[in-house]
């Protein structure tokens, strides 16, 4: 058996990856910044040793998932009812190809394909959201954003009032928007499977 394609999406630089591998030797080369340590990083954390640790923190999101979500969060219309609920996560795909002369059994329960002559097992990890947590995590995030708008405004009246000013903490200067929130708390939304 072999791995011989590996899929990423949505995951740091990769936004979806495609790598055929080679039968004898593959050789992953590129300039600093496009990628190389995130292919190795995804496989990790997906099944290395921190694979059971649900590692994942919302930096691991590519750049263009961050905003999808962005969009998806604050747009009423951007989940139709008619449609499927759409793909929200990091993924990985490991297509194994294996022989006649490879022993199956680790492979015998993810083995779908009735085929004789297909020869590939598709092994998905997901680091996802789905529609639940999706709802769930809307109605949270906008809680807290009303909170944080209050907060402000009591902020500005206290200012206007002329009440003892506060020292600003640095934590406080940072905007608390989506990703703030989502830095702090996607773990209670997105589930590794």
């Amino acid at each position: 058996m072999e791995i011989a394609k590996i899929k990423i999406k949505n995951y740091r630089l990769l936004k979806d990856l495609s790598l055929d591998l080679e039968d004898n030797l593959s050789l992953v080369i590129g300039k600093n910044n496009t990628g190389k340590t995130s292919l190795l990083s995804a496989l990790d954390k997906f099944i290395g040793e921190r694979a059971s640790k649900n590692d994942f923190s919302f930096d691991d999101f590519n750049i263009d998932f961050k905003n999808l979500l962005k969009d998806k969060v604050y747009s009423s219309k951007a989940l139709s009812t008619d449609e499927p609920f759409p793909f929200l996560g990091i993924s990985l795909k490991l297509f194994i190809e294996y022989n006649d002369k490879d022993d199956l059994s680790n492979i015998s329960k993810v083995m779908m394909d009735l085929d004789p002559e297909s020869k590939m097992v598709v092994l998905g990890f997901e680091y996802v959201l789905d529609e639940n947590d999706f709802y769930r995590l809307q109605v949270d995030f906008f809680e807290f954003e009303a909170k944080e708008k209050a907060k402000k405004q009591a902020k500005a009246k206290a200012k206007e009032s002329g009440e003892k000013k506060q020292e600003i903490s640095e934590p406080e200067l940072r905007p608390k928007d989506l990703f703030y929130f989502l830095k702090q708390n996607h773990k209670d939304y997105f589930k590794q499977v």
